[in-house]
C-alpha cells in the first residue's frame, strides 16, 4: 500500500505542477506582465518549490552534512535546487540512504515515514526529468567471456560438457557478479590456460582412433550413501555417478574402490549388491558381505581385505567413443533388514553400517578401434571428404558453421583465413580430422569468440549515443538469459534486421524465458545476487552441529534452485520470494527444518506451515551462508538483508575497529545479544551496527544451519529475538521482520531490477541509471511486478538497447581499438 501511494504522489506531483505552470504562464501573458524569468532547466527547482523539502534537509540532515562538518564531503545547506541536474550522482545517494533508513544513522532524530516519502518522491520526479534531457545509456568495456559462458558456450557449439572449474580460473567478482566486464581482466597466464582450455575441448570433441592410453580417477562426495542419490537407477542407494568423455571405441578397465571397513567388519555382516552401470545399462555387478565374507574377515583379515579388493578391480567393459554415464551404486535394501541397535547414531535413521563406494577409476583404452558416432561429432563434421580433393572445400565448410555459431555473426572469407590456415597446419602428416581439430583450437582462441566485441560504424563518433545493431543485441540477450551465444532463430531475425522490432524483440525474451536454457537466470544470476555460495566457505564444527553432513549442504543449494525457479521462471510476482509459504523438501531437509511427513531422497514441493519459513529469509541456504562454523552472525544476516533485499549497503567499517568478542573459556558466557551490544555501544560502531545488529537478531531464532533454536547457544538461555528497527518499530522475530519489508516491497523491487540490469548490461551501475531502473520499477507495478515485466523492462531499456562511443582517453578503448578486436 505504501508503495503505491508514493508512486501515486510523485506522479500527482508532476501533474499538479504541470497545471500549475500552464496557469501560470497564460495569467502572465494575459494581463501583459513583466518578462518570465529564465526557464530553468530540466529537473531543476526554484527556491520556492524545494523550500519544504531543503527545509526536510535541514531539520534531519545537516546537523553532519554542512559547511563545518562536510560529513560524507556533502554540506546540503550550500546545494541549490537549481543544480539538482548537475548534483544527480549526490542526490541519487541521498534517495537510496533515505530510502533504506541508513540516515539519519541510529541514534540520531529520525523523521517520520511520510516527509521520507514526500522528499524521495519529489527529488526522484526531478532526477528523473533531468535524465530524459540528458539521456546516457553508459559504456561497457570490451566484455570477455567468464567461464560458465565460456563452458556453455562449447557445449552450445560443439557438444562438448566440461567442468570449468578444471580448465579455468576462477573469475574476480565485482558488484557480486562474476560477468562484469570491467573485471574480466587478460593476463599472459590466463592466456596460456584458455589455449590449453581450447586444445582440451577440440580433442574431446574431435576423438582420437588411437589415443594412448590414459587413467582417469574420480572421487565420489562427502555425501551419506545410505538413501538414494538423485540421477543413479531407481532401487539404488549411495554409490556415485560421473560423466566420462571415451576418447576412441575400445576395451576399458573400471576400478571400483568399495570400502568396507574390515578392521571393524563393517558392512560385513549381510550382502549388498554392488552394481556398475553405463548409460543405465548394467555392465558388471558383484555382491560383497554375508556369512562367507563375516567369517573371511574374522579368521583372515589381511587375506580377506585382498580378496575383497580384487573382486571390484579389473571390471573389463567395451565401450564406444564419447560421453557416457557411469554409475557405481548398491542395490536398495529395506530398512526393514536393518542391522543397527535400536538407536542409530544417524538422526535420519536407515542403515550406518554399510559398505560405500569411495572412488572409479577408468584406465583405457585398450585395443581402440575407432571412433563411434558421438554428438560432438555429429555436430562438427557436417560433410564427409571422399577423396584428398575434396578436403579443403569440406573443412571451409564445417569451419564456416562452426565459426559463425563461434563469432555469433555471419561470417566472411577474410574470417576463415587463420582457421584454414591451421588446418592446413593440422593436416600435414596426420589425418582430416586432426587438421579440424588444429582448426578449431584456432576458433576457440579466437579474440572473436573469447570476447563479445561490438562492431562500430566509422560513421560513429566519440561521445555519441547510437542504437545497438541487431547482431550485438541478439548476443546481449542471449548472454543475459541463457549464458551463451544466440541461437539460429535469434541469428536469423537479427540478420533479417527485425530483431529490434518491438513486437519481436518481446516474442523473443518471451520464448527464450521459457526456454530451459534460462535456468541460467537462477544459477547464475540470481545464486551470485543472493550469495548461496557463501555457504560453502563454511566448515560446520562438529561438536557444536554433530547432525551437519554434505547431504544437508547440496540439499540447501537444491532447494534454492527449485524455489527461485518456482518464482522467477514462472513469471510470478517478485514478492513472493519474500512472501511464498512453499518450498521444496527431501527427506534430509525436512528433518532440518522440523517437517514430519516427507521422507526419501526426491524433493517434493510443500506448503509450509511455520510461516517463520517462508519465503528468503527462512531458507538454509541463505541462514548458513550468514553464519560462521560455530555459531550464527547477527551482523552477517542483517548486511545480507541490507545488501540484497533492500538494496542500501550499509558502510565498511572503519579502520581500527575493535573484534567482536568471542566467549573465552572458563569465563561467565554472555549471549550473542549481551556481546552485541556492547560492541554495538561504541559510538563508532553504532553508525553501522545499530543497522545491522536489529535485522540480524529477529533472525537469531535460526541457528547457524537453519535450524529452528529456542535457546542462546552459549549460554542456554532464552533467545529474545524481539528488537527496535531505526525507524522505532519494533519487530519480534523472521514473520515480523518479512512483515516491515514487505511495507517497502518497493525498494526490493527496486533491488532486483538494479541487481538484473548490472547482469544483464555486464557493468557497474551509475547514478545516470537510477531513473530508468525507476522507470522499470513503475512499469512492473503495473504488471503485478512479475518476473518477465522487469526482464522485458531491462531488455526495453536504453541501456540494452543503445551505447554510448566514448571519448578517447578517458579509459576505454577508442573506436580503431574496438574494430581492430572485432576483426582479429
Amino acid at each position: 500500500m505504501t508503495r503505491s501511494i508514493v508512486i501515486f504522489a510523485a506522479a500527482a506531483s508532476l501533474t499538479i505542477a504541470a497545471v500549475a505552470g500552464v496557469a501560470f504562464a497564460q495569467t502572465q501573458q494575459g494581463a501583459g506582465a513583466a518578462p518570465a524569468a529564465k526557464a530553468l532547466p530540466p529537473g531543476a527547482a526554484t527556491d520556492a518549490q524545494a523550500k519544504p523539502y531543503f527545509q526536510f534537509l535541514s531539520n534531519y540532515c545537516e546537523k553532519c552534512h554542512n559547511t563545518e562538518d562536510w560529513a560524507g564531503t556533502i554540506a546540503f545547506g550550500a546545494m541549490s535546487p537549481a543544480d539538482i541536474p548537475s548534483d544527480a550522482k549526490t542526490w541519487e545517494t541521498a534517495v537510496m540512504k533515505l530510502s533504506g533508513r541508513l540516515m539519519p544513522p541510529p541514534g540520531q532524530k529520525q523523521p517520520p515515514q511520510a516527509q521520507i516519502n514526500a522528499f524521495m518522491s519529489w527529488m526522484s520526479q526531478h532526477l528523473d526529468q533531468a535524465a530524459a534531457a540528458h539521456p546516457d545509456p553508459g559504456f561497457i568495456p570490451l566484455h570477455r567471456l567468464n567461464r560458465t559462458e565460456y563452458v556453455r558456450s562449447v557445449q552450445q557449439i560443439l557438444g562438448v560438457e566440461v567442468d570449468p572449474s578444471t580448465l579455468l580460473p576462477k573469475e574476480t567478482l565485482s558488484d557480486g557478479f562474476d560477468d562484469i566486464a570491467g573485471a574480466l581482466k587478460v593476463s599472459p597466464t590466463f592466456l596460456d590456460q584458455y589455449i590449453s582450455a581450447a586444445r582440451t575441448v577440440a580433442a574431446l570433441a574431435m576423438g582420437d582412433p588411437h589415443p594412448a592410453t590414459a587413467i582417469a580417477v574420480y572421487r565420489a562426495g562427502k555425501q551419506s550413501q545410505a538413501f538414494h542419490i538423485e540421477g543413479t537407477p531407481l532401487g539404488t542407494r549411495g554409490g556415485m555417478q560421473v560423466t566420462h568423455y571415451f576418447p576412441a571405441d575400445g576395451d576399458y578397465v573400471f576400478d571400483l574402490s568399495v570400502f568396507t571397513g574390515i578392521g571393524y567388519l563393517v558392512g560385513l555382516d549381510s550382502p549388498q549388491d554392488v552394481v556398475l552401470t553405463i548409460d543405465d545399462q548394467k555392465a558388471f555387478e558383484k555382491s560383497v558381505g554375508g556369512a562367507k565374507d563375516l567369517k573371511e574377515g574374522d579368521q583372515n583379515p589381511i587375506e580377506s581385505t585382498k580378496d575383497l579388493k580384487a573382486r571390484f578391480e579389473h571390471i573389463l567393459v567395451h565401450v564406444p567413443a564419447g560421453p557416457h554415464k557411469i554409475v557405481a551404486t548398491f542395490v536398495a535394501r529395506t530398512h526393514a533388514e536393518s542391522n543397527e541397535e535400536l538407536f542409530p547414531f544417524d538422526p535420519r535413521g536407515g542403515n550406518e553400517r554399510i559398505p560405500s563406494v569411495r572412488g572409479l577409476q577408468i584406465t583405457g583404452p585398450f585395443h581402440p578401434t575407432g571412433i563411434s558416432e558421438t554428438p560432438s561429432r555429429a555436430k562438427i563434421l557436417i560433410c564427409e571428404p571422399k577423396a584428398e580433393s575434396d578436403e579443403v572445400p569440406c573443412a571451409r565448410r564445417i569451419l564456416a558453421k562452426i565459426a559463425g555459431e563461434a563469432y555469433r555473426r555471419p561470417i566472411t572469407d577474410a574470417d576463415l583465413v587463420a582457421p584454414m590456415r591451421f588446418f592446413d597446419a593440422g593436416r600435414k602428416g596426420q589425418t582430416f580430422d586432426a587438421g579440424i581439430e588444429n582448426a578449431l583450437v584456432a576458433i576457440l582462441c579466437s579474440p572473436k569468440f573469447l570476447y563479445r566485441a561490438e562492431s562500430d560504424s566509422p560513421l560513429m563518433k566519440a561521445g555519441g549515443i547510437y542504437p545497438v545493431n541487431d547482431l550485438d543485441l541478439a548476443s546481449r540477450l542471449s548472454f543475459f538469459l541463457w549464458s551463451e551465444g544466440p541461437d539460429q532463430e535469434l541469428l536469423d531475425l537479427a540478420q533479417s534486421g527485425r530483431l529490434h522490432e518491438p513486437a519481436v524483440l518481446e516474442k523473443q525474451v518471451h520464448r527464450m524465458l521459457a526456454d530451459p536454457r534460462a535456468e541460467s537466470l537462477v544459477t547464475n544470476w540470481a545464486f551470485q545476487w543472493l550469495e548461496v555460495d557463501a555457504m560453502d566457505k563454511i566448515d560446520p564444527d562438529p561438536f557444536e552441529y554433530p547432525e551437519f553432513d554434505e547431504d544437508l549442504r547440496s540439499a540447501f543449494r537444491e532447494e534454492m534452485r527449485l524455489f527461485l525457479g518456482s518464482v522467477l521462471l514462472k513469471d510470478l510476482d517478485v514478492r513472493d520470494l519474500l512472501t511464498a509459504n512453499w518450498s521444496y523438501v527431501n527427506g534430509r531437509l525436512a528433518l532440518q527444518y522440523g517437517i514430519s511427513d516427507v521422507q526419501g531422497a526426491q524433493f517434493r514441493r510443500v506448503q509450509l506451515a511455520n510461516p517463520a519459513r517462508w519465503g528468503l529469509l527462512g531458507k538454509g541456504a541463505m541462514l548458513m551462508g550468514t553464519s560462521y562454523g560455530n555459531r550464527t552472525a547477527p551482523v552477517l544476516r542483517g548486511a545480507w538483508v541490507l545488501d540484497d533485499v533492500t538494496g542500501t549497503s550499509p558502510h565498511a567499517p572503519p579502520p581500527s575497529i575493535p573484534p567482536f568478542k568471542e566467549n573465552v573459556p572458563g569465563a561467565k558466557p554472555l549471549t550473542i545479544r549481551q556481546r552485541l551490544e556492547m560492541h554495538r555501544s561504541q559510538p563508532s560502531c553504532n553508525a553501522c551496527h545499530g543497522l545491522l545488529d536489529p535485522i540480524g537478531m529477529s533472525l537469531n531464532n535460526f541457528d547457524a544451519m537453519g535450524a529452528w533454536q529456542t535457546k542462546d547457544e552459549d549460554t542456554g538461555l532464552p533467545i529474545d529475538a524481539s528488537v527496535t528497527l531505526p525507524d522505532g518499530t519494533r519487530v519480534g522475530g523472521p514473520v515480523d521482520l518479512r512483515r516491515e519489508l514487505l511495507k517497502k516491497s518497493d525498494r526490493f523491487v527496486e533491488t532486483i531490477t538494479e541487481k538484473l540490469m548490472t547482469y544483464a548490461l555486464g557493468r557497474t551501475l551509475d547514478y545516470h541509471d537510477m531513473p530508468t531502473v525507476r522507470a522499470i520499477v513503475r512499469r512492473a507495478d503495473r504488471d503485478q511486478d512479475r518476473f518477465d515485466s522487469i526482464v522485458l523492462g531491462v531488455i526495453e531499456s536504453p541501456q540494452f538497447t543503445t551505447k554510448r562511443i566514448p571519448a578517447a582517453g578517458n579509459g576505454a578503448p577508442n573506436l580503431k581499438t574496438a574494430q581492430a578486436a572485432n576483426r582479429n
